[in-house]
């Protein structure tokens, strides 16, 4: 089972996916920026962050698990549990977690989580299609009033 698949999936269309006994993976958005000394467009995105303290089951992942592999839910969330084991003791072991197109997880020193989002991939639907470009200065003539 590829859990950065499915929650990945769900980021599109939810502003929270909660790993159960594990974290949340949150969004929100941010508007379209201009760069301004180098003149750079970024469009409109959402910007992923990470709380561990959010690990209640909502039942969203393991029911979406269970709808696209046709499996009880019950199952589904013993794959979520047996997967947030191997991970949990991959972190203790000092290793880093690589999401694809979510992002990296490491265990700092205090025994927290530590997320690094990936900026490969913009799960704002708004802004389907949308890159970042950049354009040349605009100067402006400014005409002086004669009399």
């Amino acid at each position: 089972m590829q859990l950065e698949t499915y929650i990945g999936d769900l980021l599109y269309r939810y502003d929270c996916v909660t790993v159960p006994g594990f974290g949340a993976f949150l969004t929100h958005r941010v508007s379209a920026i201009v760069h301004e000394s180098t003149h750079t467009f970024y469009p409109p995105k959402k910007v992923l962050s990470f709380n561990e303290q959010l690990q209640n089951n909502d039942g969203l992942l393991a029911n979406y698990i269970a709808e696209v592999e046709k499996i009880p839910y019950a199952e589904a969330t013993n794959k979520i549990s047996k997967q947030t084991k191997s991970i949990k003791s991959y972190l203790v072991e000092g290793e880093t977690i690589q999401f694809k197109n979510i992002g990296e997880l490491i265990l700092n020193a205090d025994g927290n989580i530590v997320f690094a989002p990936s900026s490969h991939i913009n799960y704002l639907t708004d802004a389907f299609g949308l890159s970042h470009f950049s354009s040349n200065d605009i100067t402006r003539e400014v005409y002086k009033e004669t009399d």
